[in-house]
């Protein structure tokens, strides 16, 4: 694992988000849901609720993988 992290093999970073601040989301959300029906203001508070599961889901899981990776790394070291 150590030589394919050295020769680019591996590049966890390529899975990382990097997040708007969240008072600006705030900001354009509460602009943008002034513009909408009841019926769309609805239907987009469900996806921006579904939205925010998959994200704790998915950053549950490369946290995880982080784990498990460096568990790797450090069988691989010892094992030299």
């Amino acid at each position: 694992m150590l030589k394919e992290l050295y020769h680019g093999k591996i590049n966890r970073s390529e899975r990382c988000v990097q997040v708007n601040p969240n008072q600006e989301w705030l900001k354009l959300s509460a602009e943008f849901e002034k513009t909408l029906s009841s019926e769309q203001l609805e239907m987009y508070r469900d996806l921006s609720d579904m939205q925010s599961e998959k994200t704790s889901a998915d950053e549950e899981m490369l946290y995880i993988q982080g784990f498990k990776d460096g568990a790797l790394m450090m069988l691989e070291i010892l094992s030299e």
